[in-house]
C-alpha cells in the first residue's frame, strides 16, 4: 500500500514538473498591446538657420519626430519656378494677348480648388520682381515672409508632344505635361506635402487650327490645364485633411 502511495504520489510531481516546463504565467497573450507612441512635439520655429550648414544630428531627430499645425486661417503665395515650356509658341511672348489670357488659364486652373478650402483666406500671386531668375529655397522662404504668408506653394511646369507618336499622325497630337510642386510651412521650414503629377492630351486637327502647329500648341496648353487641375485638387486634399 505505501509502495503504491509512492508511486502515485511520484506520478504527481512529475505532471506537476511537466506543467510547469510547458506552459507560462502571469498576463494571457490577449491582453499584450503594443505600446502607445509619445505625442509628438508641435513646431513652432524653423530649424534651418543657415542655408548654408548642415543639420545638426539634434535638429534632425526633433524635425523627424516632430510635427506642424496648419493655421484656422491660411494665407498662401504661389510662386511658378521657371518659364512655361508652351512659351515657345510664341514669338514676342511678353506682350501677346494669347499669351497673357493663357497664364491666366494657368493660375485659375491652379487656384481655384484651392481657394475653395474653408480654412484658405487668400491665395498671393508672388511677382516675379521679388525673386532673382534661380531662387533657392531660403529666399523663397524669405520673399513669402515679406508677402506675410503662412504657405508657399512653389510649383514648376514641364510639357511637349510625343514627337513619335506625331511622325506616324500629321492631323492629330499626342501632348504630355508634369507638374512638380512642394507646399512649404513657412513658420518652420518644413515641406509637409508635395507632388509630381503628369497628364496626358490627346487631339484632332479641329476647324479653329490653322495649321499643324496650332493643333500641337492647343493639345499640349489643354495637357497643362490638366495636370494644374490636378496639382490643386491634391493640394486641396492635403489641406481638407483627406489625405
Amino acid at each position: 500500500m505505501v509502495k503504491n502511495y509512492s508511486t502515485l504520489l511520484a506520478a504527481f510531481l512529475l505532471i506537476g514538473l511537466f506543467q510547469s516546463c510547458t506552459t507560462t504565467s502571469g498576463i494571457p497573450p490577449e491582453s499584450f498591446t503594443q505600446a502607445s507612441a509619445p505625442p509628438r512635439e508641435v513646431l513652432k520655429e524653423s530649424l534651418f538657420n543657415d542655408p548654408n550648414a548642415t543639420l545638426s544630428e539634434a535638429a534632425i531627430q526633433l524635425l523627424l519626430d516632430g510635427r506642424i499645425e496648419l493655421p484656422d486661417s491660411m494665407r498662401i503665395a504661389i510662386y511658378r519656378y521657371g518659364s512655361t515650356s508652351t512659351n515657345r509658341y510664341y514669338r514676342n511672348w511678353w506682350y501677346d494677348e494669347e499669351y497673357l489670357k493663357t497664364q491666366q488659364s494657368y493660375q485659375e486652373a491652379l487656384s481655384q480648388k484651392i481657394a475653395s478650402v474653408d480654412r484658405v483666406q487668400r491665395l498671393i500671386l508672388m511677382p516675379q520682381l521679388m525673386i532673382d531668375q534661380n531662387p533657392n529655397i531660403t529666399q523663397l522662404r524669405e520673399a513669402a515672409v515679406r508677402l506675410q504668408a503662412d504657405l508657399l506653394l512653389v510649383y514648376t511646369i514641364n510639357s511637349d508632344i510625343y514627337y513619335m507618336y506625331k511622325a506616324f499622325k500629321k492631323d492629330e497630337a499626342k501632348a504630355f505635361a508634369t507638374c512638380e510642386a512642394i507646399f512649404m510651412d513657412i513658420r518652420t521650414g518644413v515641406i509637409p506635402h508635395s507632388s509630381v503629377l503628369t497628364e496626358e492630351n490627346f487631339t484632332r486637327k479641329g476647324e479653329t487650327d490653322i495649321s499643324i502647329q496650332e493643333m500641337r500648341k492647343r493639345a499640349e496648353q489643354e495637357a497643362v490645364i490638366k495636370v494644374l487641375e490636378s496639382t490643386g485638387n491634391a493640394v486641396f486634399d492635403f489641406l481638407s485633411g483627406n489625405k
